[in-house]
């Protein structure tokens, strides 16, 4: 455990806040609030290009620029589809609710804070939209302790005998989709994620 301490009292850089908790942002001191927004803005801004990037990249696919380019425009869309079924099946009809699979973490589904945490890496394409090796994770569990495995590996042992085994074994072959074949999964996908979010609508 670090024994550097977190916080340090000090006035604010960007606002009026004097004397509270801050933390140091490149040559800035920044109150708790402040680190909050401009977390948030950097989230919105991260999230803006994602989004950019993805239109770009499927305007590929309408027309048949490349096929690099619409291998990358059908793997951003495939995982789009794939986290929300992941996310809105784990869900609770009535609270939309979320549990982390590896810790005690409550959410609302469409959070950001909710993942979509793969138990074999997603360079693993074989299973890369494969349901079995998916379940809904916070971000400190998938992203801050690597996937926090020993726990995963437990549960999903107890779900499925044998299964994270089989993941191990499937992950090691090796699998490259055919655009025909990614188009025809997203089509699939598509379906499923129309039928899943009718949880939603029947409360």
């Amino acid at each position: 455990m670090s024994l550097i301490p977190q916080f340090k009292i000090g006035d604010c850089t960007r606002c009026s806040e004097k004397d509270t908790e801050c933390k140091k942002r490149g040559k800035e001191l920044l109150c708790l609030m402040c680190c909050r927004k401009e977390d948030a803005e950097k989230q919105k801004k991260k999230s803006n290009q994602k989004q950019y990037l993805r239109g770009k990249l499927y305007k590929n696919i309408r027309e048949d620029n490349n096929e690099l380019g619409s291998m990358q425009a059908l793997k951003m869309d495939l995982d789009h589809c794939f986290q929300r079924i992941v996310k809105i099946t784990a869900a609770d009809a009535e609270t939309q609710l979320v549990t982390c699979y590896t810790c005690p973490n409550t959410f609302h589904w469409a959070m950001p804070s909710v993942q979509c945490g793969h138990y074999i890496s997603r360079k693993a394409m074989l299973l890369r939209w494969d349901l079995r090796n998916a379940r809904v994770q916070c971000k400190t569990c998938n992203e801050m302790l690597a996937g926090n495995m020993e726990v995963y590996t437990e549960r999903l042992e107890a779900e499925y005998k044998g299964l994270p085994d089989q993941l191990r074994e499937m992950s090691i072959e090796p699998h490259k989709w055919g655009i025909s074949e990614l188009k025809q999964l997203l089509t699939d996908l598509r379906a499923k994620l129309r039928l899943v979010e009718t949880k939603f609508n029947q409360q």
